[in-house]
């Protein structure tokens, strides 16, 4: 397997398994969103609580120049290091919510 089909199955792996924590509110899902194409994937909540929508990405991942990109996360979870622990290289992550004057400081990879 090459390293980005690689990236791709720990990505997916990795937010199927946030998927199965279950929402507190009844009537809101969770959604995974894979585009294997553009390499977006993200982990949504969507549906309803009460009168009020809810549609909140918890985290979302891009792959760029053979790099994976967190975009998004919402969780108290260090996603980042659940990927090392699959294999990705450390300096193949790079952390997107962060600016890029923090980057270097984070311990993953820049850009």
């Amino acid at each position: 397997m090459d390293k980005l089909e690689h990236y791709r199955t720990c990505i997916q792996a990795l937010l199927e398994q946030h998927s199965q924590y279950k929402t507190q509110e009844e009537g809101v899902d969770n959604l995974l969103v894979f585009d294997t194409t553009r390499d977006h994937y993200q982990l949504m909540r969507v549906g309803w609580k009460g009168l009020s929508r809810v549609y909140h990405t918890v985290l979302h991942f891009d792959i760029e120049d053979g790099k994976i990109w967190l975009q998004q996360n919402t969780t108290d979870i260090d996603v980042g290091q659940e990927l090392v622990d699959m294999g990705v290289a450390k300096e193949d992550i790079v952390l997107g919510l962060h600016p890029s004057y923090k980057r270097p400081y984070t311990g993953y990879g820049v850009a």
